[in-house]
């Protein structure tokens, strides 16, 4: 009897000792398994996979002659090699490049801190154009487009109600009607969208701190909190551009106080010279010429104090229509590319020009 015990024993003994060391095995394993640290170059959609997060608006690879070269052709010249790589297509717009609105580069230090002061001042730090449009930078990270008043103005209209919520809609919605130009072949929506794979975000680009790094490599390699971690990151960015439209107002004399001050005075130059003068220099996107002589400046007041389409109130909220035999047109500044402050800095420099007061001249 105590024989037959002891030989029943052994195997028990033996089956714990194998399931206490796969235990121990499985623990060395996990403890030497090599940890993912992550690197400032990481784009935020891979750490979102990392984090078990679906992606969107991926390419469709399988159309052929889909390349992110042809897409970045497209943004920024208007043609693209063709389809089958021979010869060149015709271009997108004789009006506009997508670059006449848009910027390809990063418009703020701190992507959850969006306000038009910290855009323009961006732009001069980074000599970048300060433009009616957002920057395709970070386009893909985005959720929504065509968003806000654009949707509550326009929302009517099929396409622009279908483009709040996808990208390929919205890229064929710029071309046709934002750039008064031709529709876009399947291969050159998904070539435009490969080239803003290469535009999206990346860790640097979110000013984490280093707990919050942390917790989100923690999560990564322990597989735990990965929506707490999703959370820390989409709070450094805005999923979506918004834009609020304004109404424009009467002209009226401003105090000398105000016309004098010389920091919004400066204000007002960098806007004259990185918007304005962007898309109406040598007429580059525009029938109407502006440059830095005192005639532009008197010819822009006479057209503001009348009050009518000319005024810079006017024109930069509500924007104009495009023509017949004259479709080059401009799109109008929501509030948070040009705010209202600003607007008003526009016209203290345009107005001192006109008078010969070059305020940044004077001591």
């Amino acid at each position: 009897m105590i024989l037959s015990l002891k030989k029943t024993m052994v195997p028990v003994f033996l089956l714990l000792f194998f399931i206490l060391a796969g235990f121990g095995i499985k623990e060395q394993i996990a403890n030497n398994q090599e940890k993912i640290q992550l690197s400032d170059e990481d784009s935020v959609w891979d750490i979102y996979e990392k984090l078990g997060k679906i992606k969107i608006n991926q390419v469709n690879s399988e159309i052929e002659g889909v390349s992110a070269e042809k897409g970045k052709d497209i943004i920024h010249t208007g043609s693209s090699s063709k389809q089958n790589g021979k010869g060149s297509t015709g271009n997108q717009s004789p009006y506009f490049k997508c670059t006449a609105c848009h910027n390809t580069e990063k418009e703020f230090s701190d992507l959850s801190d969006i306000s038009a002061q910290n855009r323009l001042d961006y732009a001069e730090d980074h000599n970048l154009p300060f433009l009616q449009g957002s920057s395709f930078y970070g386009i893909i990270n985005r959720v929504t487009y065509y968003n806000d008043d654009y949707q509550k103005k326009y929302g009517h209209i099929p396409i622009i109600k279908a483009s709040n919520t996808d990208l390929r809609k919205a890229i064929q919605l710029c071309a046709t009607q934002c750039a008064q130009g031709r529709e876009l072949d399947d291969w050159e929506i998904e070539s435009v969208i490969a080239y803003y794979w290469t535009l999206g975000l990346r860790l640097k680009d979110l000013s984490l701190s280093d707990n919050d790094r942390n917790k989100i490599e923690e999560s990564i390699n322990q597989k735990s909190k990965q929506s707490e971690a999703i959370q820390l990151i989409e709070a450094r960015f805005l999923s979506k551009s918004p834009a609020h439209f304004a109404e424009d107002k009467a002209f009226e004399k401003m105090e000398s106080s105000v016309m004098e001050n010389k920091e919004r005075f400066q204000n007002g130059k960098k806007i004259y010279e990185r918007s304005c003068l962007h898309c109406h220099k040598n007429k580059r996107y525009s029938f109407f010429s502006l440059d830095k002589s005192r005639y532009s400046f008197n010819n822009l007041m006479t057209r503001t104090k009348a009050g009518g389409m000319g005024s810079i109130h006017k024109i930069t909220r509500h924007g104009t229509w495009p023509l017949a035999g004259k479709r080059a047109y401009m799109p109008l500044y929501p509030t948070e590319k040009l705010s209202e402050d600003q607007l008003d800095d526009l016209r203290i420099y345009i107005e001192n020009m006109s008078e010969g007061k070059d305020l940044s001249k004077s001591k």
